[in-house]
């Protein structure tokens, strides 16, 4: 939008904060001479922090220009003025948000690269070191967030409010929307009958028994008959394992195993497992499991779909509208209090552009499937897939279909309100940061007191 980038420079975004959290010396490469270059309420700036981010930024794959060092340095100046004032107004980070903080981003950065130890040559320390190197850098960010929260986190605005800022973009600044649409959908997933679920956790004390015999080892057998693809390539293992990270009663059992230990049957919404406990390292754990799925039937099939086929004529007798039913009877547990709209990940909204239905629906012709709708119907019952790769049937609803446009306050309200918010925020944040300047012990380096900031910091600065 207009504001954007103006916006970004000012807002501490989850983006900024995976670069500043981890913009720490240990990057590999040549060693930079380190100083002081800013001092902000006694909370300072090194110059290896100022290119660590600097270099992040440009990694990211953002835009950069001549005066992209300047606007990270005042991005870690208004970080360090959030954590002076959070401290002058007692605000606390317990150990345990540090903790939570730190293992989400250790778990998403040694996701990038494959294996533990991929990442420790990499960095030349070990994940353990690296943690701790990162503790006070994310304590720092939190109380960061948290002072910004306190400043603009009550901050709403009114549809007077919206309709000024809209009126204050120029014409010939105003987005171009690509095609969007809403939809929703009311899914039956197949209920699996019991002998087959019986037959197939049969099968699999059968191969724990084997396992358990040495007659064939747990890799083997993995390889041989576990239906979990994302783990089939390494021996059915799953590294760095913390709690939360798969289902309750999967954890359940593999964080009380000892190393080497072989669980009996575990049942999930998956299917059937064994599991294996490869190795325990503080919080984490090496697991691996052999994963059997009950087989669905055409039958069970078929049940699915005659249940919807019921659920339709309700609909269509105005017994129910969609979003009731789908509130009622709907086995998706994302969608079934949103009248079953499917959401945009990105947005959080029911809108989605066109082009992004593919990446959010994994049924094969789903887009070309919507392109065939009327704009308001209800279609019979279809096949999908599911995000886990199953079959299900499903009720298909296209509530609406937006053609590309450029931004207007009827089609576009909800867009403009965030706009107009985020705006505000960054409007009080400048007064706030302004206010508290004058109150504020300030030092910048020499060499960038030529700097063009947005704030008046050299105007303060000792």
């Amino acid at each position: 939008m207009y504001f954007q980038n103006r916006i970004s420079r000012f807002l501490f975004s989850a983006t900024l904060f995976v670069f500043a959290a981890f913009a720490v010396q240990a990057q590999p490469g040549g060693q930079v001479v380190d100083r002081i270059v800013a001092v902000v309420g006694g909370q300072m700036v090194k110059y290896s922090e100022l290119q660590n981010n600097l270099m992040q930024l440009k990694n990211s794959g953002a835009p950069t220009n001549e005066n992209s060092l300047t606007e990270v340095l005042e991005e870690l100046m208004l970080q360090k003025l959030l954590v002076s004032q959070a401290y002058r107004d007692s605000l606390k980070v317990g150990d345990g948000e540090v903790d939570q903080e730190i293992d989400r981003r250790m778990r998403y950065y040694l996701q990038q690269f494959g294996t533990t130890e991929a990442f420790e040559q990499f960095y030349g320390k070990s994940v353990e070191a690296f943690k701790l190197e990162l503790r006070e850098k994310i304590r720092e960010l939190l109380l960061a967030q948290r002072m910004q929260a306190k400043v603009i986190g009550d901050i709403t605005v009114s549809p007077s409010e919206v309709k000024a800022y809209f009126n204050g973009i120029p014409k010939d600044s105003l987005p171009f929307i690509n095609a969007e649409i809403e939809v929703g959908h009311i899914v039956a997933k197949p209920k699996v009958n019991t002998e087959l679920k019986e037959y197939t956790k049969k099968n699999l004390e059968d191969l724990r028994g084997r396992i358990m015999r040495n007659e064939i080892d747990f890799c083997a057998a993995c390889r041989s008959y576990s239906e979990d693809p994302g783990s089939i390539d390494n021996c059915c293992t799953y590294k760095n394992v913390r709690r939360g990270m798969f289902v309750p009663e999967f954890e359940a059992v593999a964080f009380r195993l000892k190393e080497g230990e072989i669980s009996e049957i575990v049942e999930t919404e998956y299917g059937y497992h064994i599991i294996k406990l490869i190795a325990r390292k503080g919080d984490e754990i090496d697991v691996a499991h052999i994963l059997r799925v009950p087989p669905i039937t055409a039958e069970d099939l078929r049940v699915s779909k005659t249940r919807l086929d019921s659920i339709l004529h309700l609909i269509e007798i105005d017994t129910v509208d969609f979003c009731e039913a789908a509130a009622k009877y709907s086995d998706e547990e994302d969608s079934r209090y949103n009248c079953g709209l499917i959401l945009n990940p990105q947005t959080g909204t029911s809108r989605i552009e066109t082009s992004m239905l593919g990446q959010i629906d994994p049924t094969q012709g789903f887009p070309l499937f919507l392109d065939e709708m009327k704009t308001g119907a209800i279609s019979k019952p279809v096949l999908m897939t599911t995000r886990d790769g199953r079959q299900a049937y499903r009720l298909v609803w296209l509530k609406s279909r937006i053609e590309p446009h450029i931004a207007n306050l009827i089609q576009d309200y909800q867009r403009m309100q965030d706009d107009a918010q985020i705006d505000k925020q960054r409007k009080t944040l400048d007064t706030w940061v302004n206010r508290k300047l004058e109150t504020t012990y300030v030092h910048i380096a020499d060499d960038f007191k030529n700097s063009k900031f947005e704030h008046g910091w050299l105007k303060y600065a000792k």
